[in-house]
């Protein structure tokens, strides 16, 4: 974690904003003169008359500001928001490089490291600080595949399907006779990273080349009373040993496949999973 230094406020320095802007607007009615108005709303004299001769309102903190500046930063975070909510959440080396790009682009002067071309990681952690609407997320891998063939008209579409089948077959106020099966891919090598994304947003993704690795694909069946089907696991390989079954709840069943451990139509056929 960086220094962080905490200054003393002086106590020259703890008006608001509301205060100056309360105190201008005396001064300009006539309500009071610039000296009363400094004592009554605590403001320094040469500070009250600099900002009257300015016309500036704006209370910003003490010290230098960020490397970015405030405005610079707060299109850096709505870049962070857009390329998160297409599926490229960046990591924290991704928006230091970001930062020094942005920094170099705009000809600000900046200390950060120019063989690396990226931003250090005290400007990253105090840059999270200034921006609490981020926070460093664990993201989830979504492939290319799933992320292009996912859209709203479709979703839409398989609503209206489904509906549709409910609707004609008169099974929409029995919920005994809906069965909803699913599978889960249990990836061994597809590590998903840590990312910076939008603080409180649920589901984070990061798009992958691809669901590559050892996989075990679970498959679980339920109807809407809550009675639960015994759970098959897919695992690719020829050769099936007991111990791949201990421990499993009663009923769960491991097929070998030898090409891969997704599921297809004979698999379906030959487990009988309903």
């Amino acid at each position: 974690m960086p220094t962080e230094y905490k200054r003393k406020c002086p106590e020259g320095a703890r008006w608001t904003k509301e205060e100056l802007v309360a105190a201008l607007q005396a001064i300009e009615s006539g309500e009071m003169g610039i000296n009363q108005a400094s004592r009554n709303f605590g403001i320094p004299l040469r500070t009250l008359r600099r900002r009257r001769a300015n016309n500036n309102t704006e209370k910003t903190g003490l010290g230098p500001s960020s490397i970015l500046g405030k405005h610079n930063e707060e299109k850096l975070v709505l870049h962070i928001k857009k390329i998160q909510s297409r599926g490229f959440a960046p990591t924290r080396d991704d928006v230091r490089h970001i930062a020094y790009k942005f920094a170099t682009a705009l000809g600000i002067g900046h200390r950060f490291n120019v063989d690396s071309e990226r931003a250090g990681y005290d400007w990253l952690n105090s840059f999270l600080r200034r921006n609490s609407s981020l926070s460093v997320r664990k993201s989830e891998g979504v492939s290319v595949a799933r992320a292009v063939g996912m859209s709203r008209p479709r979703v839409t579409e398989y609503f209206e399907l489904l509906v549709s089948i409910l609707q004609k077959n008169d099974i929409m106020t029995k919920p005994g006779h809906i069965y909803n099966m699913d599978e889960s891919g249990l990836q061994l090598c597809n590590k998903a990273t840590q990312v910076i994304a939008t603080k409180g947003f649920k589901q984070v993704s990061s798009i992958t080349s691809g669901e590559k690795g050892e996989t075990i694909l679970v498959i679980a069946c339920c109807n809407a009373e809550g009675t639960i089907l015994p759970l098959v696991f897919i695992m690719k390989g020829k050769n099936k040993k007991a111990e791949y079954e201990d421990a499993m709840p009663p009923g769960s069943y491991v097929y070998m496949s030898a090409k891969s451990a997704y599921i297809n139509s004979k698999i379906s056929v030959e487990q009988r999973v309903q």
